[in-house]
């Protein structure tokens, strides 16, 4: 079992360490994808809770709408800025 476990570290090292965008959150663009992640995580999750008890606001569907959008785009930003 340990050449698989040494086979699965060098291959973890090999494909995903050198392909990791673990510098993009440190700039600008890459705390907004975040906050923006953040932001949809909390809303679709306040859509859960209301929707057992009382029904949810339009606005607050159009808002989730508007935040995967902005999400997209800051993504394909990063992306553009940032090739892998």
């Amino acid at each position: 079992m340990t050449w698989l476990r040494e086979f699965l570290s060098e291959w973890i090292a090999a494909h995903l360490i050198g392909q990791s965008d673990d510098a993009v959150p440190r700039t600008l663009l890459g705390w907004t994808s975040v906050g923006l992640l953040a932001g949809l995580i909390a809303q679709v999750a306040y859509v859960i809770d209301a929707c057992f008890t009382a029904s949810v606001p339009t606005f607050l569907w159009f808002s989730i709408l508007a935040n995967v959008v902005a999400f997209v785009v800051v993504r394909r930003a990063l992306r553009w800025r940032y090739p892998v």
